[in-house]
C-alpha cells in the first residue's frame, strides 16, 4: 500500500491498507490512529502500522465478546471501560 515507495504510509495509504486488512473505519477513527501511530511528518512506518492492526484486532475481538446479542452495541460498567482504555 506504500504507493509512493517512501518506506512509510501517509494517512490515505494507511486507510487503504486498513481496508485491505478488513477494517473499514470512519474519518474520525483514522485521524485518531494517525495521531497515535504516525511520526512528526504524519507518516506511519511498518512497525507502527502492524501495532495499529494488532490494537484494532484486539479491540474488535473484545467488543464482539461484549456484544452479547450481536447487535453492534455493548454495555460496560466504569471498571470494564477503564480496563479497556488503559490496556
Amino acid at each position: 500500500m506504500d504507493v509512493d515507495c517512501s518506506g512509510a504510509m501517509s494517512s490515505h495509504e494507511m486507510r487503504m491498507a486498513l481496508e485491505e486488512a478488513g477494517f473499514t473505519l470512519n474519518n474520525a477513527l483514522i485521524q485518531i490512529l494517525v495521531a497515535r501511530y504516525a511520526n512528526n511528518e504524519l507518516l506511519i512506518d511498518f512497525d507502527n502500522f502492524v501495532g495499529s492492526l494488532i490494537r484494532l484486532e484486539t479491540m474488535f475481538r473484545i467488543f464482539k465478546q461484549l456484544d452479547l446479542d450481536d447487535e453492534g452495541y455493548a454495555e460496560l460498567d466504569v471498571f470494564q471501560w477503564l480496563s479497556l482504555v488503559l490496556n
